[in-house]
Parts: C-alpha cells; sequence; structure tokens
C-alpha cells in the first residue's frame, strides 16, 4: 500500500497493558506516527508478564511485544517538572493523546484535557477508565478480567450448571477496538470542522456493549441466559462435537433449515435425522442433548479437519477447533501471520491485522520499541534539544533506558 490512511498523524500513547497499546498499535500499522511514552521509574507493565528476572528481563514480554507493534518509544517522568514541560511541547506537535490510566492520574500530572487544548486547541484526547470518570467506581482501577465480570460477558460464558468463566483478557482486545473506531471518527469529524475533542471511553462499558442482547432480553422478559456452553439460543445443532484421535474437535453451527438439510446429508441422512423431533429449529432446540449426542456418533469417525472439510463442501457452518501450534499453519488464515525480527528476542510469526483495503492486508510495520529506544530522536529531532540537554535529561533519570527498579540487581547489556 504505498499510501497509508493515517500518514501525517501524530500519536502520543501513554497506554499500557493492553486495551490502548492494541489500538494505537492498530492506527500505527495504517500509517500514524505513535509515539509510546513510559517511564524509567513505571515502564508498561506488559514488559514483564511472562518473564523472569535476568538479563534485560523488560524486554522479553511476548504480550508487549505483540501489542506495540508500530510504534516508536521514549521514556519520559511525567511527574517530574522538566519531563512535563518537555510532554507540553510534544502536545503542540501531536495530534492525539491517549490514555488507560485510573481515571484522575492524568488531573493529577496536571495534564488534563483542558490544560492540553490550551496547547494545542486541536488536540484529541482519549481517555479509557476503567470504569468512567464518574459514579461509584469512577476512581477505581480495573483490568480485563474485571470487565468481563461486571459488564456481563463472564455470566453468559461458561458450561450449562458451571460457575462463570472469563476469556483471558478479551475485555481489553473489545475496549481497544472500540477506542480504536472512537478515534478514527474523531479524526475524520477534526477533519471536517478543525475540531479537537475530548472522548472518554469507559471500558466496562465497551464490554456491555457486546452482550447487548442478553441484556435486553433480561431487562424486557425477565429471561437469565446463564451459561449455555457452545450453544446459541434458537439454534440448533449448534456446538463443538468430538472427532476422531485425543482431545478433536469440530465446531458446528445450522442457522436455517437449508443448512440442516445439508448437514443430514453430509451425515447420511440416518434414519434418526427424519423423526419429528428433528424436523423444525424449535423442536431441535427443545431435544438439543439427543441431537448433539447423535451427531456425535458422525463427527467421532473423523478427524477435526476432515470433518469440517467435509461439512463446509455441503455448505455446513463448520471448523476444526485448533490448538495453538496448529494456527499459524492453518489454511484459513493464510497470510495472517508474519516474521518480525526484534533485537534480544529473535525472530518469531506475529499475527497481522485481519483487515484488508482493495485486497491488500493491513501489515506490522516496525516491531515493538525497546525500553527509551528512541528517545534521541524525538528529543533531538522533533523537539530540537541538544546531546548536552539530552545528557543531562538522562543523569536527572527524566529519560533513560533501564528500569530504575532494575538498577543494581541485575546484568544488563548496556554495562
Amino acid at each position: 500500500m504505498s499510501t497509508l490512511p493515517l500518514e501525517g498523524i501524530r500519536i502520543l500513547d501513554l497506554s499500557m497493558w493492553w486495551s490502548g497499546p492494541l489500538c494505537t498499535s492498530y492506527l500505527g500499522a495504517q500509517g500514524a506516527e505513535v509515539i509510546k511514552v513510559e517511564s524509567i521509574q513505571a515502564p508498561d507493565g506488559f514488559r514483564y508478564t511472562a518473564t523472569l528476572p535476568g538479563e534485560n528481563w523488560w524486554e522479553f514480554g511476548a504480550q508487549f511485544n505483540s501489542a506495540n507493534m508500530n510504534k516508536i518509544g521514549i521514556t519520559l517522568n511525567l511527574a517530574d517538572p522538566k519531563g512535563k514541560s518537555l510532554f507540553k511541547e510534544l502536545v503542540e506537535k501531536s495530534d492525539v493523546v491517549i490514555e488507560n490510566f485510573t481515571a484522575g492520574v492524568m488531573e493529577n500530572f496536571g495534564l488534563d484535557y483542558e490544560t492540553l487544548r490550551e496547547i494545542n486547541p486541536k488536540i484529541i484526547m482519549l481517555s479509557m477508565p476503567a470504569y468512567g470518570k464518574t459514579g461509584p467506581f469512577g476512581k477505581q482501577p480495573g483490568f480485563a478480567y474485571t470487565f468481563e465480570i461486571l459488564s456481563g460477558i463472564a455470566q453468559v460464558n461458561g458450561y450449562e450448571g458451571g460457575n462463570p468463566s472469563i476469556i483471558s483478557g478479551v475485555g481489553d482486545v473489545i475496549s481497544g477496538s472500540h477506542t480504536a473506531f472512537a478515534l478514527l471518527s474523531a479524526l475524520e469529524y477534526r477533519e471536517r470542522t478543525g475540531k479537537g475533542q475530548e472522548i472518554e471511553v469507559a471500558q466496562v462499558e465497551a464490554c456491555a456493549n457486546l452482550v447487548g442482547q442478553a441484556i435486553v432480553d433480561v431487562s424486557m422478559n425477565n429471561n437469565n441466559w446463564g451459561r449455555l456452553g457452545n450453544r446459541q439460543p434458537g439454534l440448533a445443532p449448534h456446538g463443538i462435537y468430538r472427532c476422531k484421535g485425543e482431545d478433536s474437535w469440530v465446531a458446528i453451527a445450522v442457522t436455517n433449515e437449508t443448512e440442516w438439510k445439508n448437514l443430514c446429508k453430509a451425515l447420511g441422512e440416518p434414519n434418526w435425522s427424519k423423526e419429528e423431533r428433528f424436523q423444525t429449529m424449535e423442536s431441535r432446540c427443545q431435544n438439543e442433548d439427543e441431537l448433539d449426542s447423535l451427531i456425535e456418533t458422525w463427527t467421532t469417525r473423523f478427524g477435526h479437519y476432515e470433518a469440517a472439510n467435509l461439512l463446509q463442501a455441503v455448505g455446513v457452518g463448520a471448523g476444526p477447533v485448533l490448538e495453538v501450534d496448529e494456527i499459524e499453519d492453518d489454511r484459513f488464515l493464510e497470510g495472517m501471520f508474519q516474521e518480525m525480527t526484534r533485537e534480544l528476542v529473535g525472530t518469531h510469526k506475529y499475527p497481522a491485522w485481519p483487515i484488508k483495503f482493495s485486497g491488500e492486508r493491513i501489515m506490522q510495520k516496525t516491531v515493538a520499541p525497546m525500553l527509551g529506544e528512541h528517545n534521541g530522536y524525538v528529543f533531538s529531532k522533533i523537539l530540537g534539544l541538544s546531546d548536552e540537554e539530552i545528557q543531562r535529561l538522562e543523569q536527572d533519570d527524566i529519560i533513560g533506558t533501564v528500569p530504575i527498579g532494575a538498577r543494581g540487581t541485575v546484568e544488563t547489556a548496556s554495562k
């Protein structure tokens, strides 16, 4: 793609962990210059996920490295007056500021929207508080797991008769996707009107947006969905079915009578498929336990790919349930993964973006930045600081490349 849609847009990214960084990584892939702002006093906590203390261990967080592609990275202590002053200079030269701190943190820094708007009237500031900036939980911190629980997602996820289940961080992905849409809308509005604005994306509300049907059903009809495993209200068959081999499964979803007839053909039109109790969607839902057991007598004869291929060939929605080590070679995900090489961690395959413009997939542009990797570029080229001024910032711990908490505890490559 010769010209990317967000070329010329500069984003100051204060967000951490997954929700905000996912959003800005996507916008960076579309051409925006994203400056990830951390500090050596408190680097992004995602850097340390699934790592062990050791040499440069803050650079080995696999989730951090995946969530922060397409960015340049700096460190800047916003609690220091000089660091705050430099951030304001960057705001003057930027289009967007995004943060997902607990509500009140930016105000405590003296960097609320009203302050930033005085510096740059066209600035777009997006905040991602856990539960909104006001209300009983306005000042409370939150993570994806709490968003899933309080939004209702966990309530409808899990096996029938079992406990509510979280989906291991999906709340971050949901809120990050909503945030990307909000920022793109604000940029389009600014292009038409010349006006910036303040945006608030309450992450738990973004998650609640995805269970609207269940919320409306309980509020209007007092019908609490509860947990249904892999079933879907009003559809049958709909679920995961055991296949030949150890822990091998195929997903099947039938949404209308044509697909049901095609499924019966694929199964060889067994006698049970002609029984009255299976002739309508309603009656199939009423006899779902028996129906699932009968279908599984067929699926257990095949491997998960073989069963899926047979069903897809006759127009039935089906797919193999994949192990993680099967995903990269799956034909349905062909072209989705790209090899990227990052210093210290080596070459690995990372997922690209599931979006194509004119048939061309949005790919990752650059690997995640090392801590403070682009301090020199940002402070000299963008802000015009001299080498001596940058050196003083390092001496005063306003910027740096090694977390303060790691000094004297582990060896670093810089020694």
